[in-house]
C-alpha cells in the first residue's frame, strides 16, 4: 500500500470505528441519552477526536441512521433468490437475516422512530422510509404486479411488525403457529431460547 493510499485508508477506518461505536451506544441508550464521551470510550479514542469526523452528536446520529437504512438496501441489492422464492420473499428473508446478524442495527431503527420529536431525525426517517418504499414499488412494478404501491405498503408494514417482534422476543409469548403467521423464516427469532413455554390457554 502506498503512503498516499494508506493516508486515506486510516481516517476511513477510524471513521468507521466511530460509527460502529455510535451504533452500539445509540442502540443501547437512545439518541437523546447517548453522549460523544461514551461513544469515544467504546471506540477507544478521545472525545475530541470524534469531532474531527462528526461536527456534532446530531451529525453522528444522522450518519448512523443513514448507515442502518443503507445496509438494508445494500443487502437487497446483493440478495440472491432461493429456488421458488418470490421477489418479496427474497427481500423479506434478506431483511430478517440482516437484522438477526446485526441486532444493534435493529435497535437503531427503533430508537430512531422513538427520537422523531427531533425534526432532523424525523426528516431523515422520512427520507429513508420513502427510499425503501419506492425501491420495493419499483421492483414490483418492474415485475408486472398490478398494485405495486399497495403490495409495497403491506410488505413494509409486515417488516415493521417483524422488527418490533424480533426486538422484544415476541416469539416467547406466542404458540409456534401464531409466530409462523408473523415470521415464517427459520431463525427469525433473536431470542430462540426462552425461560418458559407459551401458555396454551393464553
Amino acid at each position: 500500500m502506498s503512503p498516499v493510499t494508506q493516508g486515506r485508508t486510516v481516517p476511513l477506518a477510524r471513521r468507521e470505528a466511530i460509527l460502529e461505536a455510535a451504533v452500539e451506544e445509540f442502540a443501547a441508550v437512545g439518541f437523546a441519552a447517548a453522549t460523544t464521551a461514551a461513544i469515544a470510550r467504546r471506540a477507544g479514542i478521545s472525545q475530541p477526536y470524534v469531532f474531527r469526523f462528526f461536527p456534532s452528536k446530531k451529525d453522528l446520529a444522522l450518519a448512523v441512521i443513514d448507515r442502518a437504512f443503507g445496509r438494508v438496501l445494500a443487502d437487497w441489492e446483493a440478495a440472491v433468490p432461493q429456488p421458488g422464492e418470490t421477489r418479496l420473499q427474497t427481500l423479506g428473508r434478506t431483511y430478517v437475516e440482516g437484522l438477526r446478524d446485526r441486532r444493534s442495527d435493529l435497535m437503531v431503527h427503533l430508537q430512531a422512530y422513538a427520537g422523531t420529536h427531533d425534526p432532523d431525525i424525523a426528516e431523515a426517517l422520512r427520507h429513508h422510509m420513502a427510499r425503501v418504499y419506492r425501491y420495493v414499488v419499483h421492483l414490483l412494478r418492474r415485475d408486472g404486479h398490478p398494485t405495486p404501491e399497495w403490495e409495497a405498503a403491506a410488505f413494509y408494514g409486515r417488516g415493521l411488525l417483524i422488527t418490533a417482534a424480533m426486538a422484544v422476543g415476541l416469539e416467547s409469548e406466542l404458540r409456534p403457529e401464531e409466530w409462523a403467521g408473523i415470521c415464517t423464516r427459520q431463525g427469525c427469532a433473536l431470542r430462540p431460547e426462552t425461560d418458559r413455554e407459551p401458555d396454551p390457554a393464553a
